[in-house]
């Protein structure tokens, strides 16, 4: 019998590299394919990175932005940031 596993701890730098992954993705499409930068975008890339849903991907992406001294990318108002 095998014994389950806990998914691994992603760690800080880890979490900076994967939020670090997908911005400079986004940013390369915007630059070099003309994709326009969305939120939504930016939320499944950050999930692909991050490997969770966009909604946790967004808090990784803000926790992140905030310790680097960028403001909150949080808006009240958006489902994705709920």
């Amino acid at each position: 019998m095998n014994p389950v596993h806990p998914a691994p701890m992603i760690t800080r730098d880890q979490r900076g590299d994967a939020v670090a992954t997908a911005a400079l993705a986004i940013v390369r499409r915007a630059l070099v394919e003309g994709v326009p930068v969305t939120r939504e975008s930016f939320a499944q890339e950050a999930s692909f990175a991050l490997g969770g849903s966009p909604e946790d991907a967004l808090r990784h992406v803000d926790d992140v932005a905030q310790r680097l001294g960028i403001s909150s990318l949080s808006d009240p108002g958006d489902p994705l940031c709920a």
